[in-house]
């Protein structure tokens, strides 16, 4: 593709200087086309064995870097495999060859243990993006110490949104005298802004969910108008795709989607269909004075927006469980409305007394409902772990059934079923006459 071509050319040059290199990037796909770009073109199809080595903070990093190849590149290009999970993973290396691949550094060392994954090939490992996989803990860290420390004579290619005391130690340990790359919008200021930034709120999403989270939050919004915005074709796609689906149609200008740029647009509501990576988002966003700001946000990525936001962040929970316990809280409510309503014992009321010395009526209340749930609980229990009674068979389901579901033939036809024993024929029956059947035959 001619986008991926533009990148690959105005990286190579600063590969063919340096090998190791660090990035200040922000989040985005286009990021991963700056930096993995340089480092796809220099594969060897002809040498095998994997050649590119991606860390990433989590497995949803991972597919995200691989999607963005995929879309770049096309099916002809180097394919990057995300590691998500070992075992799964490792199927792949035992029935085809690996280029590139990128994963957690965890992931990577059992694949590396496993020796499924053979690094003595290996050119280029990239660490994407390396302050978040520095806030992983202790286990993460050991784990990419190691692959480091197994790859000595590959280049090294360090990305961050921000250089940290952290990440400039990780620089300093593991590509000295690197070349730095990237423009510094991504850092955020020191001193607040001279615009006024808006609250922001967020609803926490999977990175693969974004598109049902925007059909909820719409739903629950119901904003007379609004902007989506999205950063990349592919986003802007899948919102499209949401506002088809509720019913939007091309020419309806309350709700449209739009790539980063908001322009003069009047809307109630900017909602980030991919959360902002730079100041200037924002600063755009703030010149519009919408009435509300909204953005879905990876877990994973909700540290970087309330830098961003400089603070003015708060979280928007959806309205399906925060319904459903206003829901039960009413109807407790209106027990309590119905019991006092009918009064309340003067005995249970002068019981209580003593304790309002120490405690206020609310905080009384608060208890006897904590005591009330609480019984409510063991009931519940109790009628699950409830021993099940065996009700007794039918007689006639204890016997043996022949092929027909009747009872077992052999025992005999149903008119000698209960005959006394010792009689050889059937039991006797008065005749209509009223004169015995047997004395008849006699005369």
């Amino acid at each position: 593709m001619p986008e991926l071509e533009e990148v690959g050319e105005r990286a190579t040059g600063h590969v063919a200087r340096s090998q190791n290199l660090v990035y200040t990037l922000p989040h985005s796909t286009e990021s991963i086309a700056e930096f993995l770009t340089p480092a796809l073109a220099r594969v060897d199809l002809s040498a095998g064995g994997t050649q590119v080595v991606v860390v990433t903070r989590d497995a949803e990093t991972a597919l995200t870097i691989s999607e963005a190849i995929l879309r770049l590149s096309g099916p002809a290009g180097i394919e990057v495999v995300p590691i998500t999970s070992a075992s799964r993973a490792g199927r792949i290396f035992r029935n085809r060859p690996v280029l590139a691949v990128a994963g957690p550094a965890k992931e990577l060392e059992a694949l590396v243990q496993a020796s499924l994954l053979k690094l003595d090939k290996v050119r280029t490992v990239a660490l994407a993006w390396a302050d978040d996989i520095l806030d992983e803990g202790p286990e993460s860290i050991r784990a990419l110490e190691a692959l480091l420390g197994e790859l000595t004579d590959a280049a090294r290619i360090i990305v961050s949104r921000k250089i940290t005391p952290a990440v400039e130690n990780l620089i300093e340990r593991y590509a000295r005298r690197a070349r730095r790359v990237g423009p510094a919008e991504t850092e955020v200021p020191q001193t607040p802004p001279d615009y006024e930034l808006p609250i922001i709120k967020y609803v926490t999403v999977a990175g693969s969910a974004r598109a049902s989270a925007l059909r909820k939050l719409l739903d629950d919004l119901d904003p007379p108008s609004a902007v989506i915005v999205a950063r990349d074709p592919s986003a802007a796609a899948e919102a499209t795709g949401v506002l088809r689906t509720l019913g939007y149609h091309e020419d309806d200008k309350s709700i449209n989607v739009t790539r980063g740029e908001i322009g003069n647009t009047a809307a109630h509501t900017v909602i980030f269909y991919q959360p902002p990576v730079t100041p200037a988002e924002l600063q755009r966003v703030s010149q519009a004075k919408p009435v509300q700001v909204v953005s879905l946000a990876a877990p994973g990525e909700v540290a970087w927006l309330r830098e961003l936001a400089c603070g003015n962040l708060a979280p928007l929970n959806l309205h399906g469980p925060e319904r459903r316990a206003h829901d039960r809280e009413e109807a407790l409510r209106q027990e309590l409305r119905a019991v006092l309503a009918r009064g309340v014992p003067p005995r249970d009321v002068i019981s209580l007394e003593p304790l309002l010395r120490e405690f206020d009526g609310t905080e009384l209340a608060a208890a006897a409902l904590t005591l009330l749930e609480r019984e409510r609980a063991q009931r519940r229990a109790a009628e699950v772990n409830q021993p099940v009674v065996a009700r007794p068979k039918p007689v006639d389901a204890e016997r043996p059934r022949g092929p027909r579901g009747d009872l077992d033939r052999s025992r005999g036809p149903r008119s000698d079923r209960g005959r006394p024993p010792g009689r050889g024929g059937p039991p006797d029956r008065p005749g209509r006459g009223g004169s015995p059947r047997r004395d008849r035959d006699r005369s």
